[in-house]
This record gives structure tokens, C-alpha cells and sequence, in this order.
């Protein structure tokens, strides 16, 4: 009796299987023919994405009175249109995956189909939905919401069934609302621009309109913010680079623009260099909220993906297989491009690498990437965070030099940079003194001090500082020359944090603060599992870890080496 039950589950799973793979564009014969490599990729993220189905539809809310009704809560038990977007993408790749427990699913389809009558009853008359934590009427955030939900909805009307007619309808109803704001509407930030202009790409491959494609122009008109580099303007590694990537390939495709398709490469060439030990990516010299966030490349897997198929590019086919056998778990996001387009699932071709002995300089980004197998360094302009330090898992997160020279002047930022036989020198020199009285011809009378601005006064008694800071990398090893001089008698700290979790020896233990720790002779180390970043010699003369005029220190172990000016110490990392 058993085997009877088994082969005929079997049987079940097997022709649900079949149905699916047909229902998406596959044929038995195809998936042979074209031996799809990422078929079991497809398994394990509907299996994953199959957990979160039922703890969501145990929050979908029903209440006919309710504006949220068919909608869901937060964390925070607030119901918003964003958490509603989640669960529809979350259910409808459940219910479109021949792999999932609930393909084809009449439960879902209910859920579905009263999640995107809650999105359509919220979405206001003008097109816009909210992002209710601070954007309201929001065109970008619409234009997230149609770049997320179209690859959904093409997934589901591919399977062309009856049952889903009216779901079908409903996000027309709101991808056709949304083509209201996007035609008008505004930006705030960089990205934003291509967020829009791939929403309106989106829309108009479903409902062409020639005010959408001249719509696209207006933006696109004002010009591509990538660098010679191939850094975005915002230099969000982290969140927004893979954003534009993803957002650039929908218009190049969508409107055969090969041009605009070539922004993505350009940015996943400079994104190479950017990978470290881990997959993660360097985030410090974001100019967004990712600088003080842990990324890694797993955002950018359908962007490599989709060059490593079109291109045939055995690099980006190689970051591609990193991303599936180490961060699996953070693709699921990526299950409705896979569903969309079955193309995705083709072999790829044979990998070779990516690069992971480099020195390189990103001039424009102010970033040099020095990778040498799992040592890898990264040094930054123009940041209070100068250097980072990967060892395989060891991490020394962020070093910083500061001074109690006039406040906030004395937190080193580097102002100049400079290389020569791949020693990096970063420079900075800062004046300041006090201000004589505010000239006499000038004055209001009123006696208010802000409007008798520094500008217009004599500074005197000036007091200055110069640091130079240079930094050697070979062997996987790195030697840093720091000189700290000009005023005498100013407090100088070197500031080494270390990413929370492993363990420091060799160093003595701040009395005031915790979490930080002085080096106060020879050599300290931090192991994390079984890599281990040894430092030194460390040197003492004040105990004052994060000074007045230093930004707070990060999260995290924090290991100070003190002095005064004239302030000159060698360290040494490996």
C-alpha cells in the first residue's frame, strides 16, 4: 500500500512538474536540449520561498472594512502597501513554481487576488502609492512597486489560466493607475531617475504608448551619473548600484537599447574589484545609508546572470556560481526574474574567475582595491574610515586617525592622495586659530554674533596640522607610516575597530568605555574562527580613545594607539 501511495505521489509531483515547466515557456525537451543549469536553483529558492507562505497568509487581514483588508501588518503591526507588495511576490512565485508546494494553488489565488485588490483600493486617484515611513504620493516609490510587481505579473498571465482572470486584471488596473504619476511625476534621489524611466519601459511593453518612451528621454536627457570608473554618483555598492544595474537592463532590453545595456557592464566590471573574501562588497565609501552596513554581491546575481547568458562572459558566469554555492538564500528575491524568463535558466557557459589579485585605483570613486587571494585592502579618500582589512574571516572594519586639534578639524579626512610603486600616500593639512574683532564699518549693532559671520574677521594666532599616511600592501602584508605634525602638544589616537564577534589578545582594556581597548606595546592579534589579523607595535602616552572633535566610535572591538604631536609611529598588519 505504501509504494502504491508513493508512486502515485510521484505521479502528482512529476505531472505538476510538467504543467509548470510548460506553463513558463519549458518543454521536457527544451530543459534536456538546453541542459538548464539552474533548475535545482529554482527548487531550493521555491523551497525557501515556500516558508515564508504560511506565516503570511496567517497575517493577511480580513476585514471588508478595513481599507487594509486583504493587506498585512509589519513587524510593527502597521499595515502598508509595501508589506502587501511582499506578500504578493512572495505568494505568486509559491503559486507559478512547478517546484512549490503551492503551484497552482486555489488558496493562493484567493489571497492573491485580495492582496492586489488591498494594493489597487490604496493606490491614490493620482497613481502613487505611500512608502508610509516618509515618502507620501510617491512617484519613486510606485516606480519600485512596478519594477517588482511586473515580472509577477508576467509570470502569472504566462500561465494563462482562467482562474486567474481577475487577478490578471487587477494589476492592470494598477500598473495602468501607476503610468498616471510616472508620466508627471518627480524624483528625489539619483537612482530614482532609472527607477522611473525602467517602470515606464515596463508599463509601455505591456500597453505601448508613445508618451511613456518620451517620458523615458526626458530623464535620460539629463544624462548618465557613471563615472569613469563605472561608479554611479552615488556610490551605493551596497543598496543602489545593483538597483541602477537591474533597472538599466529593462530598458535596455525592453527598448532595444544596447547603449543603456552597456551602463550595467560597465558598472559590473568596476563591481569585480569590489567583491571581497566572503562575497561581501565594499560599502565605506557609499555615499548612501549602506557605508556603515555589511552588503554583498548576492544584490547583483540577476545582473551578472543576465550578461554571463548574453554576453557568454565566463567572469560574471564565475561570480554567478560563487553567489549560488555560498549566498544561495539571499536569491530568493531574485525567483520572479527567473520565473518571467525562462531564458535565465539556460546553461551557462564554462566559468573561469573572477579577479582576486589586483591593485587597483578607482580615481573618480577615490577608492583603492588591493586584493592578494583572502587578504584583501581597501583604502578610501575623502572618508573618516581610511582603510579596511579583510582576512578571510577576520575583519578589521574600519581605521580612523583623529585629533583634539579645534574640534571637529581634527578627525582625519583625507584631502589628497597620491601612489607611487604602489605606496599610497593620502595627505591632509588644516589651519585654524581665533578671529579678531568684527570690523567696525560693518557692524549692525545689534550685538548678535551670527551676524558677524568668521568670513569677515582677521584670523589670528594660527595653529595648523599636517598628516601624511602611507601605506604599503605586499605579501599580504601591510605597513602603515602615519606622521602627525605642526602644533605641538596636540592628542593624537589611531583608531582600529574590528568587526564584533571575534576575539582580541595582546591589547589592555579601556577603564571608561566598553568594547574599546589600548595597544600599548608590541603586538595585539584578532582571530575570528580561524583567521587571525595580527597588529603592531602599539604605543601609548594617553589613554583617551575616541577624543573630542573624532566622530563616535563604530559599533564593534575598538583598539586605540595614542600619542601627542609631533606624532610618528609605524604599524605593521598581517
Amino acid at each position: 500500500m505504501e509504494n502504491i501511495t508513493n508512486s502515485r505521489r510521484n505521479f502528482i509531483v512529476n505531472s505538476s512538474m510538467f504543467m509548470g515547466l510548460m506553463s513558463f515557456g519549458i518543454s521536457p525537451l527544451m530543459a534536456r536540449e538546453k541542459k538548464i543549469l539552474n533548475q535545482t536553483l529554482l527548487k531550493d529558492l521555491s523551497e525557501i520561498n515556500d516558508t515564508y507562505v504560511a506565516p503570511l497568509l496567517k497575517k493577511q487581514i480580513n476585514d471588508p472594512n478595513s481599507r487594509w483588508d486583504g493587506g498585512v501588518t509589519d513587524r510593527f503591526e502597521v499595515p502598508h502597501a509595501h508589506a502587501a507588495m511582499n506578500f504578493v511576490i512572495k505568494l505568486s512565485g509559491a503559486y507559478a513554481s512547478p517546484f512549490s508546494a503551492y503551484h497552482l494553488s486555489g488558496e493562493i489565488e484567493k489571497a492573491l487576488t485580495k492582496a492586489m485588490k488591498c494594493i489597487v483600493n490604496v493606490q491614490h486617484e493620482d497613481g502613487t502609492i505611500d512608502l508610509h515611513s516618509t515618502n507620501f504620493h510617491s512617484t519613486p516609490d510606485t516606480a519600485f512597486f512596478v519594477n517588482y510587481l511586473s515580472p509577477v505579473y508576467v509570470s502569472l498571465k504566462n500561465l494563462n489560466r482562467k482562474e486567474l482572470k481577475s487577478l490578471i486584471s487587477l494589476f492592470e488596473v494598477f500598473l495602468k493607475n501607476a503610468s498616471k504619476c510616472l508620466l508627471v511625476g518627480g524624483a528625489h534621489t539619483a537612482n530614482h531617475r532609472w527607477v522611473i524611466s525602467s517602470a515606464l519601459a515596463r508599463i509601455n511593453s505591456f500597453f505601448p504608448s508613445l508618451a511613456l518612451e518620451k517620458r523615458i528621454e526626458v530623464w535620460l536627457q539629463e544624462g548618465i551619473d557613471l563615472d569613469p570608473d563605472g561608479q554611479y554618483s552615488e556610490k551605493s555598492v551596497g543598496s543602489y548600484s545593483h538597483v541602477c544595474d537591474e533597472m538599466f537592463i529593462t530598458m535596455g532590453r525592453l527598448m532595444g537599447r544596447e547603449d543603456l545595456l552597456d551602463v550595467s557592464r560597465k558598472n559590473l566590471d568596476m563591481t569585480l574589484y569590489y567583491i571581497q573574501p566572503g562575497g561581501e562588497v565594499l560599502t565605506d565609501a557609499s555615499g548612501r545609508q549602506d557605508s556603515d552596513q555589511i552588503s554583498d554581491v548576492a544584490g547583483y546575481y540577476y545582473s551578472y546572470l543576465y550578461f554571463s547568458l548574453k554576453d557568454k562572459n565566463p567572469v560574471y558566469a564565475a561570480v554567478c556560481d560563487y553567489i549560488e554555492k555560498n549566498l544561495k538564500h539571499k536569491l530568493v528575491r531574485f525567483l520572479p526574474y527567473l520565473l518571467e524568463d525562462a531564458s535565465l535558466l539556460q546553461q551557462r557557459n564554462s566559468a573561469s574567475d573572477f579577479p582576486k589579485e589586483y591593485f587597483k585605483r578607482f580615481k573618480y570613486s577615490g577608492v583603492f582595491r588591493i586584493r592578494q587571494s583572502d587578504f584583501d585592502v581597501s583604502i578610501i579618500e575623502n572618508n573618516p574610515t581610511f582603510l579596511s582589512i579583510i582576512k578571510g574571516a577576520a575583519v578589521l572594519q574600519s581605521v580612523r586617525l583623529g585629533s583634539t586639534f579645534f574640534g571637529s578639524r581634527g578627525q582625519f579626512i583625507a584631502e589628497n592622495a597620491t601612489v607611487n610603486d604602489r605606496v599610497v600616500t593620502l595627505t591632509k593639512s588644516v589651519k585654524h586659530g581665533y578671529f579678531q574683532p568684527y570690523p567696525k564699518d560693518k557692524i549692525i549693532g545689534d550685538g548678535v554674533y551670527d551676524k558677524m559671520p568668521r568670513s569677515e574677521r582677521t584670523l589670528s594666532e594660527p595653529q595648523y596640522i599636517h598628516y601624511k599616511v602611507s601605506i604599503t600592501a605586499v605579501d599580504k602584508k601591510l605597513k602603515m607610516d602615519i606622521e602627525v605634525t605642526g602644533t605641538d602638544q596636540v592628542l593624537v589616537s589611531l583608531e582600529m575597530n574590528f568587526r564584533k564577534g571575534g576575539s582580541l589578545s595582546g591589547v589592555m582594556m579601556d577603564k571608561t568605555r566598553e568594547d574599546s581597548f589600548f595597544l600599548k606595546e608590541g603586538w595585539g592579534s584578532y582571530t575570528q574562527d580561524d583567521s587571525k589579523i595580527t597588529f603592531g607595535p602599539g604605543k601609548i602616552e594617553h589613554q583617551w580613545g575616541t577624543m573630542r572633535g573624532m566622530q563616535e566610535k563604530p559599533h564593534g572591538n575598538t583598539v586605540y594607539i595614542n600619542g601627542h604631536t609631533p606624532f610618528k609611529h609605524s604599524l605593521e598588519i598581517s
